[in-house]
């Protein structure tokens, strides 16, 4: 559904930069990392945006559909991002991850694999508040986001853990 072209929609980042390593401060603690939510700007948000969407997905994760690390819902079109650790405006709301816990989940990949990619997209959405009566799944989540995108953009961190 979406109906805006993909350049006007741009999401930028200090702490993950397209398509390089992360640092271990996003990492999950798990793998040695601080677990810390990396900082996110963005720009170019379609005007008859109603809201945004945030999920961050590890595609390249041994898991069926991938792994669903982050999802934030009903972000303020207004927004124009966050900073490293902090939460979003209200009425922003974290939605349970494939960690099976609201809230932001760092890389933590097999050891042995080769570095995952760690998409963070970011969608404008035609509706002011996610219903999620139909979602049974961090993946059924993101299906209900996406099918309501007007625009979307992204940037991929990699990880591997050693």
């Amino acid at each position: 559904m979406i109906t805006h072209t993909a350049d006007a929609m741009r999401i930028d980042s200090a702490s993950v930069k397209n398509n390089a390593n992360m640092s271990l401060m996003y990492v999950n603690s798990r793998c040695g990392g601080s677990n810390v939510s990396p900082d996110l700007q963005w720009r170019g948000v379609p005007s008859d945006a109603k809201s945004l969407a945030l999920i961050m997905h590890d595609v390249d994760a041994k898991k069926s559909g991938g792994f669903y690390h982050w999802i934030v819902v009903d972000i303020p079109p207004s927004s124009r991002g966050i900073a490293a650790g902090s939460n979003f405006p209200a009425p922003a709301r974290e939605l349970a991850t494939d960690f099976g816990v609201a809230g932001y989940g760092g890389p933590c990949p097999p050891v042995g694999d080769n570095a995952h990619r760690y998409n963070f997209t970011l969608y404008a959405l035609d509706i002011e508040k996610i219903d999620l009566s139909d979602a049974r799944s961090p993946a059924a989540t993101a299906e209900i986001i996406r099918s309501r995108a007007i625009a979307s953009t992204m940037i991929s961190g990699l990880f591997a853990t050693k």
